[in-house]
């Protein structure tokens, strides 16, 4: 009996050995006590950390481990270290991200690779909820309805091939007609505190609070991808002051205006203007502006390229789609190909929800705790990361993450049959010879004892012919 709990505790040992190299190679321990102030009665909060981090893996959910009594702790000590408001956790995402960009991914990453920011958002869905900390009424654009939730404005990083996620902000409505409810009172001092406060301002601000953040913590990137949600002339024009080139889509609104030919005008007839100029076959045209803060302002405007590329969507109202770049030393093909890596973040939002429990592993009410959950799976995505580069062959991240689980099933099947065959073995080599009948009959008298799971697992395995 010893043994056989020796060996089942043995079968976490694979994984737990891979998050222990992420932890201990990038110092994630020694980070959070550095970015947050937790007070957890002497239980550290990397232990803490860790045990949730590892939970998704282990395919338990929190409560299984509460019911089970498997926690070296009890569950009020990890609820009370989600709901700390004194942890920062963007800092320590951001500081973990430089990390394992400047000791991991730069050693692996050729200097020709355009390294790029990617901003977009995706929905944080709470829509069963009720008294959830500024849960507000959210627009969905995939599902063309409004729901509960948050928008999860995500800053991020790639090389091209690897996708590591920066910082966040779980945005409620900035109308408080749309909030069900208000923010819990909290000491202004603290780190919660200004996520509350941030989590109602505008989406232009809080995009550039996240970039601001990155740059201070020392993670570059020349150019900022992001779709047409986000292309104003504002936010164009701040990137330029900021040094970054912008690469992303635009579309005919009336906000975006560009001054082409001495004439300020929109999108549309932009395109009227230029259309036919190149003959390609995906490359409709382009032309080169001038971005500006409006009509009545002394600010220098910004010279940019506008590439307008087939639009293959069938049935879309419009032919073409239009891409702006501020970096004029970019061709136009280079332009599209840049803005290709911007789908990244698809996938990562695509793997965080359906792999990484995003918005679905804890049922709390508090902002604090729905953040350190975000910050939690943010985590797992940049070991999954560094743990695909690590890999010779290119998997997928719903590759990755099924064979960690896999894996320890594997193992812990294995390991219980290789018991049962050391006792066969065991068994039959007495000395004695025995005929080819004796032994199958040994054989299928052994297997007729085995429990029921494992003869339907063993039945036609190629095991079977081995022994």
């Amino acid at each position: 009996m010893k043994n056989i709990v020796h060996d089942t505790d043995a079968v976490d040992e694979p994984f737990r050995s891979m998050a222990s190299w992420f932890f201990r190679t990038f110092g994630i321990g020694e980070l959070l006590h550095r970015n947050g102030r937790w007070s957890g009665k002497g239980i550290p909060g990397r232990q803490i950390l860790f045990q949730l981090f590892f939970l998704v893996f282990s395919k338990k959910n929190f409560h299984e481990l509460i019911r089970e009594k498997s926690l070296p702790w009890g569950k009020d000590v990890a609820y009370r270290f989600l709901s700390s408001p004194g942890i920062n956790w963007r800092r320590f995402l951001l500081t973990a991200a430089k990390r394992i960009i400047e000791r991991f991914l730069y050693p692996l990453t050729s200097e020709k690779r355009t390294d790029v920011f990617i901003l977009d958002d995706s929905l944080f869905s709470r829509n069963r909820s009720r008294k959830v900390e500024l849960l507000s009424r959210i627009f969905d654009h995939c599902a063309h309805r409004y729901v509960k939730g948050f928008r999860m404005l995500t800053l991020g990083w790639s090389d091209g091939r690897s996708f590591l996620p920066l910082a966040f902000s779980l945005l409620g409505s900035a109308k408080e007609e749309n909030r069900f409810e208000e923010a819990h009172a909290t000491d202004k001092r603290t780190s919660g505190a200004r996520r509350r406060a941030e989590s109602v301002l505008k989406t232009g601000d809080v995009a550039h609070a996240l970039l601001d953040a990155a740059l201070r913590t020392g993670i570059r990137a020349k150019y900022v991808l992001f779709d047409s949600w986000f292309a104003t002339n504002g936010i164009i024009l701040a990137l330029h002051s900021r040094n970054l080139h912008a690469v992303c889509m635009i579309k005919d609104f009336n906000t975006m205006r560009m001054r082409y030919g001495g004439k300020r005008m929109k999108l549309g007839g932009l395109y009227a203007a230029v259309k036919g100029t190149l003959e390609r076959k995906d490359i409709l045209g382009s032309a080169e502006v001038f971005v500006d803060a409006g009509k009545n302002t002394e600010e220098s405007p910004v010279p940019a390229r506008v590439v307008f590329v087939r639009n293959r969507t069938e049935g879309a109202r419009r032919a073409w789609l239009a891409l702006l770049t501020t970096d004029m030393a970019l061709t136009n093909e280079e332009v599209v190909r840049i803005y290709g890596k911007r789908w990244q973040t698809e996938v990562f939002f695509k793997s965080a929800k359906s792999l990484l429990r995003l918005a679905k592993e804890f049922q709390t009410r508090s902002y604090d705790s729905l953040t350190a959950h975000t910050s939690i799976v943010f985590l797992r995505q940049m070991m999954l990361c560094c743990e695909q580069r690590r890999t010779t062959d290119d998997r997928t991240f719903g590759d990755i993450f099924r064979l960690c689980c896999e894996e320890l099933e594997d193992i812990s099947f294995r390991t219980s049959l290789g018991l049962l065959l050391r006792l066969l073995k065991e068994t039959v080599a007495s000395g004695i010879v025995l005929s080819e009948n004796i032994i199958d009959a040994l054989f299928e008298k052994f297997m007729a004892g085995m429990p029921r799971l494992l003869r339907q697992k063993l039945a036609g395995d190629a095991i079977l012919s081995l022994c």
